[in-house]
């Protein structure tokens, strides 16, 4: 296992997962992590690390909004208070992606957490029956994921 801690970031990732946490100019953290190598250079939602994800791999993105120009931390589409440690498996669908691929289904989930907003992006890649097993891994990274302001 791994701890990767920054920008009020903290996660563990399990044994073979690779991670960063990174924070553009003017823009929130980032985080990704996934069960395969990660490109150092990539989007918040993981462009580029989708894009090589082999089947029965595993992506997950948390993104900070900056708040203002509307976005309220814990309103609207931030109001949920909570990240989800349990991923339902019907909420993925190749509809949640943001980059459309063969084999890929994805699910977004906005929250707000010590009072900063988020989106927590989930991908993962192969064929349903491998999704308990990647659902799992990906729910103990959840369960490991630590905020502060």
């Amino acid at each position: 296992m791994s701890v990767l801690e920054a920008h009020g970031l903290r996660v563990e990732l399990p044994r073979g997962w690779s991670g960063r946490i990174f924070r553009r100019p003017a823009g929130g953290a980032s985080l990704h992590a996934g069960n395969f190598q990660l490109p150092l250079q990539d989007g918040e939602f993981g462009d580029r690390s989708t894009a090589r994800m082999p089947a029965g791999g595993c992506f997950v993105a948390v993104a900070e909004y900056v708040a203002g120009a509307g976005l309220e931390p814990g309103k609207g589409l931030f109001a949920s208070r909570r990240i989800p440690h349990t991923l339902d498996p019907t909420a993925f669908s190749s509809r949640g992606l943001a980059h459309p691929r063969p084999g890929q289904a994805a699910m977004q989930h906005f929250f707000t957490a010590t009072g900063r907003p988020f989106c927590l992006y989930v991908v993962v890649s192969g064929p349903r029956v491998e999704r308990r097993r990647q659902l799992a891994a990906i729910s103990g990274v959840l369960r490991s994921l630590r905020f502060s302001p």
